[in-house]
């Protein structure tokens, strides 16, 4: 069973705006920032605009959908997004990749925190309504673990500190030293060449 969607974006659950001055000062001033000038992909026999070609060929990874949180004051703010990956159990380190122009990674820095929400099957509401598709959004709800909002009722929540922030592009790379992890039996949603799909068991 498989649904047609685009690709996740971000979803502000309070805010609408764009930065805090300042907010993306400081990022990419590292060494990372020295690559070679940028030239034109090759994409085989694809007949489409590099860069079109380049977003369907990395669509053809298959990943989880994740709901990535924070909170600022009293305002918890979220995104979904599949660009989330394990680095290292020992320590336990975890890395998520946020485009420069959502607002969310204004909002992160060195010391602050962020939750992941692995999303179960049957979730695909709730990534809809952080992606801002759905008219009728689901309505949230949240547990709150170390001063950090994650959606009830998801298959696995972490809970990260950031530790470093790199440059990637139009992208910033935010590593995070987890500091909570849990999770429980169940299903995954799945996302493939801009569906959701479903674990489907042998019989």
């Amino acid at each position: 069973m498989t649904t047609e969607v685009p690709p996740p974006e971000e979803f502000d659950i309070v805010l609408r705006g764009g930065f805090a001055p300042g907010a993306l000062e400081g990022l990419g001033d590292s060494a990372f920032d020295d690559i070679p000038a940028s030239e034109p992909i090759d994409v085989g026999d694809l007949e489409a605009d590099p860069a079109i070609a380049f977003r369907r060929t990395l669509g053809m990874f298959a990943t989880g959908v994740t709901v990535l949180t924070t909170r600022v004051g009293e305002k918890v703010h979220g995104m979904t997004a599949n660009a989330f990956m394990s680095v290292s159990l020992r320590p336990p380190l975890v890395l998520i990749s946020l485009d420069r122009g959502t607002r969310m990674c204004g909002m992160l820095h060195e010391g602050s925190r962020y939750g992941v929400s692995v999303l179960a099957r049957g979730q695909s509401d709730l990534s809809e309504t952080y992606a801002r598709r759905a008219r009728d959004g689901v309505e949230p709800e949240f547990v709150v673990v170390r001063e950090t909002p994650l959606v009830e009722g998801a298959l696995a929540h972490l809970v990260a500190r950031v530790v470093r922030t790199y440059w990637g592009g139009d992208h910033s790379l935010f590593l995070g030293h987890v500091e909570y992890a849990r999770c429980e039996e169940g299903e995954p949603l799945l996302f493939h060449g801009g569906r959701y799909h479903l674990l489907k068991r042998p019989e």
